[in-house]
């Protein structure tokens, strides 16, 4: 099966200090803040695996949280270390890109 260039990285790094930034294959280029990024988690610690329902309280984050590190996992993910410890959530590419920030991605 083909990759999607929509979903496949060409670069991961830093954007500034703290916000992660992803070059796409097709060109896109997508600058997660790090706070929005933290609150996007899916883990089990932070969203009931069953009911869906959030269960990371947003007032809790501190406002300039930050990952301290990002892992590739396999050939479809990232797993970031946050500066509040947290380090379950796994992103995939496919959801990274649709919750990217952009103007363009956001209409």
């Amino acid at each position: 099966m083909a990759e999607d260039p929509r979903t496949t990285p060409r670069e991961i790094k830093r954007a500034g200090e703290h916000d992660v930034a992803i070059d796409w294959a097709d060109g896109h280029r997508s600058v997660y803040p790090a706070r929005l990024l933290r609150l996007s988690c899916r883990c089990a610690v932070c969203v009931d695996e069953v009911s869906g329902v959030p269960l990371l309280d947003a007032a809790r984050v501190e406002v300039d949280v930050h990952p301290v590190s990002l892992a590739l996992v396999g050939h479809y993910a990232i797993q970031p270390v946050f500066s509040d410890g947290h380090n379950t959530g796994i992103f995939t590419f496919e959801y990274l890109r649709a919750i990217c920030p952009c103007s363009d991605c956001q209409r």
